[in-house]
């Protein structure tokens, strides 16, 4: 981990290092701007790359052509390098003592960090990354819990059901799937029964790739998003958050982890502290479509209840910032 200086690294090669194949994607020497590209709107897409390239430097799978012709590049694996001496501090590890890093992608709604990183084969470090943010408050959200109702004392889904949902879908004469159809297959990105009314809600949304510009469309999208604002604001009103359930989730899910946050060329570390996941006071804010709660320490979160995949179409969830 020595020092990094890149006063003899021209920052154009003679000729652009290779690309190569790592994790199910190809990862280019011009890749190392994602670092720096702030766009929310492509920030899904951009964080997985990232994370690929972060594992590639810790697994010592960079081409040394890319270090050699980049200061950007060199500059990002001396700003990790600084990340893991402090990380190794929490476990009073030297980091002159490290001889083996094995770094392992987590992906999928079962992990609930996004990387493993291994030292010496027996010191485990769980990381979470947030691009753009110096500490966890910054980010738009640090959990997403699936199927809300779980920490509600009634279900939404049967809420939503029942006095939203079919009768939007008869207005327009789409495909109204059975009650029991519905709830089983509504927390996923894409319901089977749910196609045509998805197609159509995409059909009238004017950032979606699939938008028409037909009336029947727009209105039917416009219709979507107010019946989840008022089915959201209505059900809050008259529904508690179960807090002890939702604090079991969030201590499970965040104990032993380490966040990687990554802003204007630093990775920042910052470890958790259980009693900031532990609500002790719930207040209803209908309005914003949220619960808002204090946990032990005075941290204030922000509990959104929120369709992920199209209002009042597919997936809702929770977003808790």
């Amino acid at each position: 981990m020595a020092n990094v200086t890149n006063s003899t690294i021209p920052s154009t090669p003679p000729s652009t290092p290779r690309p190569f194949q790592y994790n199910k994607s190809e990862i280019n020497y011009e890749d190392v701007v994602i670092f720096e590209n702030k766009k929310r709107s492509e920030n899904d897409k951009n964080n997985k790359k990232r994370e690929d390239i972060i594992g590639c430097i810790l697994n010592n799978k960079i081409p040394n052509e890319y270090y050699d012709h980049s200061p950007q590049w060199q500059n990002l694996k001396q700003a990790l390098h600084t990340y893991i001496s402090n990380l190794c501090e929490t476990k009073q590890i030297s980091p002159s003592s490290i001889e083996h890093m094995t770094c392992l992608h987590k992906a999928g709604r079962k992990y609930h960090y996004d990387l493993k990183l291994i030292i010496n084969h027996d010191n485990e470090f769980n990381l979470e990354f947030k691009f753009n943010a110096e500490c966890v408050k910054d980010t738009p959200q640090f959990v997403s819990p699936m199927k809300p109702s779980k920490y509600l004392e009634s279900s939404y889904e049967e809420y939503f059901y029942d006095n939203y949902l079919v009768s939007v879908l008869t207005k327009y004469g789409l495909i109204v799937p059975t009650r029991d159809e519905y709830l089983k297959n509504i927390h996923c990105p894409s319901p089977p029964n749910m196609v045509e009314a998805q197609m159509k809600y995409y059909n009238g949304c004017k950032k979606s790739s699939k938008y028409t510009g037909k009336a029947d469309d727009l209105e039917f999208y416009e219709e979507m998003k107010k019946v989840a604002h008022d089915s959201i604001y209505s059900f809050i009103e008259k529904n508690e958050l179960k807090s002890e359930i939702l604090t079991e989730y969030l201590l499970e899910t965040q104990k032993d982890k380490y966040y990687m946050m990554y802003k204007n060329g630093m990775f920042h570390l910052e470890t958790i502290n259980e009693d900031e996941y532990i609500i002790s006071t719930v207040n209803k804010n209908p309005k914003m479509n949220r619960y808002d709660v204090v946990t032990n320490t005075g941290n204030k979160l922000k509990i959104l209840l929120r369709w992920k995949n199209g209002n009042g179409i597919a997936y809702p969830s929770f977003q808790i910032s």
